[in-house]
């Protein structure tokens, strides 16, 4: 609480010097104070969008607004704009006639008196103390969602049920040792883990044989350098368990990972199980915890691919193979894209999903660590190329079929936009490193 009020204070800081200067040249410059509350409302206004630049930088790096929190943040701001600076401007025309009281004492003193000046600066500095100690108390609220107080998801009473983990391994010695660490020590102890080292140039695959020679659970294999959907769908051949787990080499799992992801599976209704995450943000040297918030389930004339195309639109959940258990029955039936290394992992998930029946199960709690940035120079470009989104976009129109409904296509959208915004992004950061 304590760092989040000192990073608050800075934003804050930034902001009441920034919407001064904005203030003062609309009232004094363009509108000549004509309309007081349009000017505080502008100011204001413009720089909401400030606040919002500075808090993704500054507050927003310890967690991860979602499209929903970002509207709200806007809307809030606006609305608050909106009715406390009316508010303000009427509360002191009440103060007029003290007003003409100083005015003219001023004026038997010889002394210059501004009164539009006073005023204005009265109401803008009220209007902003009190819009900023309002953000200040919901502000978690208002970003975040309501906090919602879940119990630790529950760990599996399944004994008997093999889980097949498959990791695809390629020069990633720096942190395969605490990835395989924390895999053997799961909670669960009924796993088959699939090592495929995809023709590492580094002691990877030694490290890889190392482990297998102190674990009989543990299976490498080691091939050619064929990509990591090559390596995955090996991995999906030679699983034996009830269910696969996809990880990554360069990152690592909680210790009740498996156990409390096969939770969700004692009801058979369950289609795949998802939990949160922490983003290592290696590069930044900070951290985001991700998806552990409350996310609606399917509503009753709601059809499946809407509430997919509903969770590519506001989350971000369900776009990859990681941090996620399935069912073997099912996935075995299903390869990765060997030819593309953009949006593979999520066309796997919609193909999986178009097949498996049941529900989509969230575990709210942060059980998968991802190193954000260890990624290759070909994958982190491969999300600068625009027909990279486009070949995605139309992968998924196919993946709808011809019949949409209108909530379908309406998602459908909302999903091409938030793409769009996606790639800005990616190119912004390109152009940055």
């Amino acid at each position: 609480m304590k760092n989040r009020s000192v990073k608050f204070a800075i934003v804050c800081s930034v902001i009441t010097l920034a919407d001064f200067l904005i203030y003062t040249f609309l009232a004094r410059v363009i509108n000549n104070n004509d309309l007081l509350w349009f000017d505080s409302l502008t100011a204001y206004l413009l720089t909401t969008f400030l606040a919002y630049f500075m808090h993704s930088r500054i507050t927003w790096q310890e967690h991860r607004p979602d499209a929903i929190g970002v509207v709200k943040f806007f809307l809030w701001n606006f609305f608050t704009a909106l009715v406390v600076v009316p508010l303000f401007t009427w509360l002191f025309k009440l103060f007029t006639p003290f007003y003409t009281f100083i005015f003219n004492l001023a004026t038997n003193l010889g002394l210059s008196f501004d009164f539009n000046f006073i005023e204005s600066t009265m109401v803008f500095i009220f209007t902003l103390c009190a819009t900023l100690i309002i953000n200040f108390f919901f502000y978690d609220r208002l970003v975040f969602g309501k906090p919602v107080k879940t119990p630790p998801a529950p760990l599996t009473t399944f004994t008997d049920q093999k889980v097949s983990i498959i990791v695809p391994i390629y020069n990633t010695s720096k942190y395969l040792t605490k990835c395989l660490d924390s895999i053997i020590n799961q909670s669960y102890r009924n796993l088959e883990i699939i090592l495929i080292d995809d023709g590492s140039t580094d002691n990877s695959g030694q490290i890889a044989d190392d482990y297998a020679r102190q674990d009989s659970r543990i299976k490498v294999i080691h091939q050619k350098n064929q990509g990591q959907s090559a390596a995955r769908n090996r991995g999906l051949k030679l699983a034996t368990g009830d269910f696969i787990s996809f990880i990554d080499s360069d990152d690592k799992i909680d210790k009740n990972f498996i156990s409390k992801l096969l939770a969700p599976y004692e009801d058979d209704d369950t289609a795949v199980a998802v939990c949160g995450r922490h983003d290592e943000m290696l590069r930044q040297k900070c951290s985001k915890t991700i998806y552990i918030s409350y996310i609606r389930p399917q509503k009753k004339h709601e059809s499946k691919k809407a509430y997919i195309l509903y969770l590519l639109a506001t989350d971000g959940r369900i776009y990859s193979v990681i941090d996620k258990v399935f069912r073997s029955s099912i996935a075995k039936k299903i390869k990765f894209n060997e030819s593309i290394n953009f949006s593979e992992d999520t066309n796997y998930v919609l193909d999986y999903l178009n097949k498996a029946g049941g529900e989509i199960r969230f575990v709210l709690e942060p059980l998968y660590t991802y190193n954000y940035g260890t990624e290759s120079s070909t994958i982190r470009k491969s999300s600068t190329i625009w027909k990279n989104w486009q070949a995605a976009y139309i992968n998924l129109k196919k993946w709808l079929g011809p019949h949409i409904n209108i909530r379908e296509r309406f998602w459908l959208y909302a999903v091409r936009l938030r793409w769009c915004i996606s790639f800005i992004r990616a190119k912004h950061r390109a152009a940055k490193n």
